[in-house]
């Protein structure tokens, strides 16, 4: 199998791990509701049972997987010049500067409660996207191992804290809250960029006896 043939796949699903973030993670008949992930964050961190701990979920982790994708990018674009490597981590700095808290809370950020995760989670990861325009072309590692635990680390608590938040929401509005389209799209992506790291591992390129690339 040549590994060459998925070398498209990890850019697709980035692209469509970032639609899914973008998209409604919760799914209700009030358009109010229909939040994707990012909005979740700023909102739901806001209501009681989040406040006084009655709800105990990671809210921050829901901005990880944005931080995830902007870091991923200088990774994809290893095999090409490092001017587009470059490019790649310009785009995934901007991405990071979403997460970052905003005006004014951003003024003392580094060390308030509530604000000092997301501050430092952005600041490293603008600091990671420059350093892997030259560590990810020239380690293997990075760009499979390393990304498959990335992915896994930056995932799953945001998955975890959807479904921890659920039952909350279905008892705040006494109705049923699902999740939205934008979760399983997200989710659909982020197992793409998995197999994108797996496949060529467990599927390497077969060679013919002259040494030859079989296709």
């Amino acid at each position: 199998m040549n590994a060459r043939r998925w070398r498209y796949l990890g850019p697709v699903a980035w692209a469509v791990a970032l639609i899914g973030y973008l998209g409604p993670w919760l799914d209700h008949r009030a358009a109010a509701l229909a939040w994707n992930a990012y909005d979740m964050f700023a909102i739901l961190r806001l209501l009681p049972e989040i406040e006084t701990g009655a709800v105990a979920v990671n809210m921050q982790a829901l901005r990880l997987p944005l931080v995830a994708l902007a870091v991923l990018l200088p990774v994809l674009a290893a095999p090409l010049a490092r001017g587009w490597r470059w490019a790649s981590a310009l785009l995934g700095i901007a991405l990071l500067a979403l997460t970052l808290p905003p005006y004014p809370e951003i003024v003392g950020a580094w060390s308030r409660p509530g604000w000092r995760v997301p501050f430092w989670w952005g600041v490293g990861g603008m600091a990671a996207t420059v350093a892997l325009i030259w560590l990810a072309p020239a380690s293997a590692w990075l760009r499979s191992w390393g990304v498959l635990g990335w992915l896994l680390l930056t995932g799953a608590p945001a998955g975890i804290t959807l479904l921890r938040l659920l039952p909350a929401l279905a008892n705040l509005h006494a109705t049923s809250v699902r999740p939205g389209w934008g979760a399983g799209v997200f989710l659909v992506g982020w197992v793409g960029l998995g197999l994108w790291v797996w496949l060529p591992v467990v599927l390497p390129e077969r060679r013919g006896d002259d040494g030859s690339e079989r296709k």
